[in-house]
């Protein structure tokens, strides 16, 4: 079983140098697997305590089955941004390393434990602040709730905006102390996605914790690049960019500017538009070009995604910053209502029913990924996408969700059959019979 103590410590970075340590790459364990049953434990219990507490409004079907279908394609897709990050930070360390320190070591672990959680603020800080690189992080702040499962709502991409950090820390840590590190920052940074937990004391002066991370993840000016720690919050504190979660302003949840659409593709990538060719083609109101020429095009490129012309900037590390991060930001309504355009309960059970099945799969195909060629693993994929897909356009009532879900199901049959899967065959067909005699036309849009 991995609903283990120990996989349950490794959440909460309570772990020792001694169990921790390896001398091979390979021999360092799958952390994030490992405490996959904790996850979903975890995001139960969550539900569990809000619905005893009668919190309304902190969970949507539509919203968690987006989120955790983001967390799995990241999975799917990952193996490109972390083999190249790790293989060329194995590369670096063998061959231009500055310092050789002792991986037996229990100062090299806490140097290891240092270096990840600090290049991981840098990170974080630079996928925010430097423009285009908003595009690799935005789909985590995509959502309007904030629970377990946004922890999971992550960019395909994200995986390639932390080369350059990682590789920082090749000229002196280890690769299996960097590989671990990079592993448990990535998982305590799971349960701080949760309004359940208020404040933890003391500890709030050290640690990233749900309070800090809530603010985060906020919309409101105050809110808007603070907080940016993974572990740790002290980095935050020494270079400016903390802020206490307030009382009397509760952090909104979302994008300054909210996206309405659980279309997973389109949520993971629009950004890449916006920023990458949109906003460089923004005019004033005198029908003015606003980034003329081509390093005004390079500035609406690479500056702060709110930057435009007159906004004050400052240089951080190797990108510009706004020197005022509420510059431009709007207030909130904490009386808006989110998106959710509703489903019928038939619509409800069947989605929820499906999502199921494709977590099943998704599941029993990381199981045996390793062994599959690489064209039964990329039809695979491609039908868990089609899937995500279908779902979101069954949230947003789109008027052609019905024959994309037909297309879906009959193509998934007959490659369940080329399998001899024959149970989950059956149980498309069955599905698609469902769509044709029992689908409620009066849950789409006209």
């Amino acid at each position: 079983s991995k609903l283990t103590s120990h996989n349950l410590r490794m959440m909460f970075y309570l772990i020792t140098p001694n169990e921790s340590t390896f001398h091979n790459i390979n021999d360092v364990p799958q952390y994030v697997d490992n405490a996959s049953s904790w996850f979903l434990l975890m995001i139960f219990g969550e539900l569990l305590i809000l619905r005893l507490q009668q919190s309304n409004g902190s969970h949507a079907i539509n919203d968690m089955v987006t989120s955790i279908s983001a967390g799995m394609l990241l999975i799917l897709f990952q193996i490109g941004g972390r083999l190249i990050s790790l293989n060329l930070y194995i590369y670096v360390y063998n061959n231009y390393r500055i310092l050789d320190l002792p991986i037996d070591s229990p100062i090299t672990w806490f140097i290891g434990f240092l270096a990840e959680d600090f290049m991981y603020y840098l990170t974080h800080r630079a996928i925010h602040e430097a423009g285009i690189f908003w595009s690799f992080h935005q789909m985590h702040h995509s959502s309007e709730y904030y629970n377990l499962t946004t922890a999971l709502r992550q960019s395909c991409l994200s995986d390639y905006g932390a080369i350059i950090f990682d590789l920082i820390q090749s000229f002196f840590v280890p690769p299996p102390i960097f590989l671990v590190h990079r592993n448990v920052n990535l998982l305590y940074q799971f349960w701080i996605h949760t309004e359940v937990i208020t404040s933890l004391g003391p500890l709030e002066y050290i640690l990233n914790t749900p309070s800090h991370h809530r603010v985060h993840h906020g919309r409101n000016p105050y809110c808007i690049d603070k907080n940016y720690g993974g572990t740790l919050i002290i980095w935050d504190r020494l270079f400016g960019t903390f802020e206490w979660e307030k009382s009397y302003e509760k952090p909104i949840y979302g994008l300054v500017k909210n996206v309405e659409s659980f279309d997973q593709l389109y949520l993971q990538f629009f950004v890449l538009k916006e920023l990458g060719w949109n906003k460089g083609q923004l005019c004033d109101s005198e029908g003015k070009p606003l980034f003329p020429g081509f390093v005004n095009k390079i500035k609406a490129l690479l500056w702060p995604p709110n930057y435009i012309p007159g906004s004050r900037t400052k240089q951080f590390f190797l990108w510009r910053c706004m020197v005022d991060s509420t510059e431009r930001i709007p207030g909130v309504d904490p009386k808006r209502a989110r998106y959710d355009p509703g489903m019928s309960i038939t619509i409800k059970v069947y989605v929820v029913l499906h999502f199921f099945i494709q977590l099943f799969t998704y599941l029993h195909f990381c199981a045996i990924r390793s062994t599959l060629s690489y064209a039964h693993s990329a039809i695979s994929i491609a039908l868990m996408v089609v899937a995500m897909q279908s779902f979101g356009y069954f949230f947003d009532k789109k008027r052609w969700a019905k024959r994309f879900e037909a297309i879906r199901l009959l193509l998934t049959s007959i490659y369940d059959l080329l399998l001899g899967n024959v149970p989950f065959a059956a149980l498309h067909i069955l599905s698609f019979l469902y769509l044709i005699f029992l689908y409620d036309e009066k849950c789409m849009q006209k």
